[in-house]
């Protein structure tokens, strides 16, 4: 067997092509294919291969990052090369194998005997090799087992996350166990990074009534009070108060505070309750800066200081005085969405978006029977809407075909307009579009070939839900167009993004008309659009004067 020499945890594909040309691979094959593996992922990241880390979770972050449609490759393909890439990296010693080679101890002999799905067996045969390969029998298997394992599997994952890998095995595990009877410990799930604030019910009932009482009175549930704001909150500001009160409760508990303690908003909504609070969730999040959350929950104590406690305009000065401090006051774009609207930035990345809904449909019309072809066919009509029209999910979702859209017929093609009334709209201004004839031929195939097969209930949602055919739920919706878009091209782009889009696509072509962007976004004002968008204009001026100056330039003045 070749010796190759062993390549130190901080180097990178560039010692990895020496040492495999130093100790070639007897088969030429295999190691062409090596070498390649290196060569390609050079190319689909961009990067020369000694600015490619072998560090095994780096790498992997790396490689997570391209999808299939970007490298121009096919699936298949890219998962082959990195395959290749993970056998370069095992053959010079940088990845080590987690699983012995040697054969199964009697005990998970047995175990595995029990596991009838082949899919099952692969799904822990690893773990089973680990434990094996450290004489851990199943009996003692354990948390302290798991996190090993997934120590273990953090240093030669190239493909997968060794979280989602772990969880696949634990829930697999405990199946197993828990359909045959078997006499073994049942493995906890990995717990969430996600911070979830305890439930209002862990306090005490005066304080959960008087919470309930300000936000029905905020939703305006009784129409004839003369109390409460004049215009009623929308629901997701009110489940954003309750959140903010929540989050500021399991913080103080957190921090020391007995949960008996709180017994109304009035004992719960102080200048010192905040600052503590709040200096415990900067905390938390590892930082100086005020998290951008902490605004908003501070707007949400100032208005129920002044306008549900009545409290002294002392406390409403504190309040306000805390707000100033940790109000980051942005505008225009966030910082994430300006990095998602950068990935069209690429020519090929707006074709690939704006081709998406053809090529959907596309397939659909391969197995028009199939109830997941009509799937892929509603969010083909979904992304063709978004495109024609970039309106909030909310409304996209909503889309009623008696109520929203309106048909004209033109010869033998079927046009529509979608027509949604201000009160129904975010800012109040009614969005009202003709849809062009290549995005109503689509729509059209959809509503009358592929609709019927969405829901199984009758209905006149646009979208509809299977199991009563009413329409889908935003966030729900907006999360399936953003893995389909995701899946399909390897782009990030969530449906509040097409606005965005719309509006960079627009102002490359007309820099500086913000007035028509402000139109097509349904902005109150110029200044808002300008907020978003200026830096697109800036970007077009800097252009200008790279093809006016800069180009021209040729070492010498003009004759």
């Amino acid at each position: 067997m070749t010796h190759h020499q062993d390549i130190q945890p901080t180097a990178t594909l560039a010692e990895v092509l020496e040492a495999l040309k130093a100790n070639p691979d007897p088969d030429k094959k295999r190691q062409q294919s090596k070498l390649s593996a290196i060569s390609r992922i050079s190319t689909y990241l961009n990067r020369p291969p000694s600015d490619i880390p072998t560090d095994i979770p780096q790498l992997r972050k790396l490689l997570a990052s391209l999808h299939p449609a970007a490298c121009g490759v096919k699936p298949k393909t890219l998962s082959t090369t990195i395959s290749d890439l993970a056998r370069a990296l095992r053959s010079v010693g940088v990845v080590q194998d987690v699983e012995a080679k040697s054969g199964l101890t009697p005990e998970w002999d047995t175990f595995l005997k029990a596991v009838v799905s082949n899919h099952q067996v692969w799904g822990l045969m690893r773990f089973v090799r680990f434990c094996g390969a450290r004489s851990i029998q199943p009996a003692e298997v354990n948390s302290e087992v798991v996190q090993a394992f997934q120590a273990a599997l953090d240093a030669v994952l190239l493909k997968n996350e060794p979280a989602k890998h772990i969880q696949s095995m634990i829930d697999t595990w405990n199946h197993v166990i828990g359909k045959h009877g078997l006499y073994l410990p049942r493995l906890e799930r990995l717990s969430s990074d996600r911070y979830v604030a305890r439930p209002l019910t862990e306090y005490p009932q005066s304080l959960q009534v008087e919470i309930k009482a300000y936000i029905d009175r905020l939703a305006q549930r009784d129409i004839f009070s003369d109390d409460g704001p004049d215009k009623p909150l929308r629901e997701t500001s009110l489940r954003n108060t309750g959140a903010h009160l929540r989050q500021m409760l399991d913080t103080l508990v957190t921090t020391g505070s007995n949960p008996e303690d709180f017994t109304s908003l009035s004992v719960l909504v102080t200048p010192d309750n905040l600052k503590t609070a709040f200096l415990a969730m900067m905390d938390r999040h590892e930082s100086n800066s005020p998290p951008s959350g902490l605004s908003n929950i501070a707007a949400t104590c100032i208005a129920i200081g002044r306008h549900h406690l009545n409290a002294p305009e002392d406390v409403i000065k504190a309040l306000k005085a805390i707000h100033k401090r940790v109000a980051t006051a942005p505008r225009g774009m966030s910082s994430k969405n300006a990095e998602r609207l950068a990935q069209f930035n690429d020519w090929e990345n707006v074709a690939l978006l704006l081709s998406l809904p053809d090529t959907l449909m596309f397939r659909a019309n391969d197995n028009p029977t199939r109830r997941d072809s009509a799937l892929v066919a509603m969010h083909a009509a979904a992304l063709t809407i978004l495109l024609s029209c970039p309106m909030r999910v909310k409304n996209l979702a909503g889309l009623d075909l008696d109520k929203h859209l309106i048909k004209a017929r033109s010869g033998t093609h079927t046009l529509y307009s979608i027509r949604i009334e201000g009160i129904e709209v975010k800012n109040g201004d009614p969005i009202e579009v003709k849809l062009n004839a290549r995005s109503s031929k689509l729509l059209h195939r959809y509503i009358m070939q592929f609709r019927p097969q969405v829901s199984l209930t009758d209905g006149r949602a646009l979208f509809p839900r299977n199991n009563d055919g009413r329409p889908r739920a935003p966030s729900n919706f907006g999360g399936e167009l953003t893995q389909r878009v995701l899946r399909e091209t390897g782009l990030k782009v969530h449906p509040h993004l097409f606005r965005h889009i719309a509006a960079k696509l627009y102002l490359e072509k007309r820099p500086g008309d913000f007035e028509t962007v402000r139109r097509l976004l349904k902005h109150k004002r110029l200044q808002t659009t300008m907020d978003f968008y200026a830096s697109l204009s800036n970007q077009w001026a800097h252009d200008h004067y790279d093809e006016v100056v800069l180009s021209k330039w040729k070492g010498k003045p003009d004759d």
